[in-house]
């Protein structure tokens, strides 16, 4: 019950922010002053935060969850788990030989196929609709965020906003899976 206070309240304050952003600047005389590319980096960081809470999957083998846990086989599990123990006890602080390269690398490899087999290419979020005025900078923003996460198989591709329709409710972000 906790959890969908606190998501609603962090919901709430970044419509307040998004308005605010996107809200425009006028000088002492009434007009319109010059557009600045300052928080199209933020918004796109706020824009990752919505995908991480709403959108973003991660497989039931990843060490970090979200909300939205994909299943993988009993199979695909019980290996996971193998090729996980095997990388463990490469380590030199767990005793093994301290070279865990071909383990982390089968075990990478590992990972890399259940993904591919359980989350889909393309992620298609839909969020609030943002207007950034600096689509390189709204980009780099959401990168950075996904990236800071630890949890995204996902990021922006050149093509990842769909341009908005002025009388949509919501902006389009299309993330597309990462490969090895």
């Amino acid at each position: 019950m906790v959890w969908i206070i606190v998501g609603l309240v962090v919901i709430a304050n970044m419509f307040i922010i998004i308005e605010c952003i996107n809200a425009p600047v006028y000088d002492d005389q009434g007009y319109p002053m010059k557009e600045f590319s300052v928080g199209s980096y933020e918004l796109g960081q706020l824009a990752g935060e919505i995908i991480e809470m709403k959108y973003l999957p991660t497989l039931e083998t990843d060490m970090l969850k979200t909300f939205n846990v994909v299943k993988v086989d009993d199979d695909e599990l019980i290996e996971n788990k193998r090729l996980n123990d095997i990388l463990d006890d490469s380590y030199g602080f767990n005793g093994g030989s301290g070279d865990s390269t071909a383990a982390h690398k089968n075990w990478i490899d590992h990972v890399y196929v259940l993904a591919e087999k359980h989350l889909p290419e393309k992620l298609e979020c839909k969020i609030n609709k943002v207007n950034p005025k600096n689509m390189d900078s709204f980009k780099d923003g959401l990168k950075t965020y996904l990236w800071n996460t630890d949890l995204s198989w996902y990021m922006p591709e050149d093509d990842f906003f769909k341009p908005n329709h002025k009388l949509t409710w919501c902006s389009t972000i299309i993330l597309t899976r990462t490969k090895q």
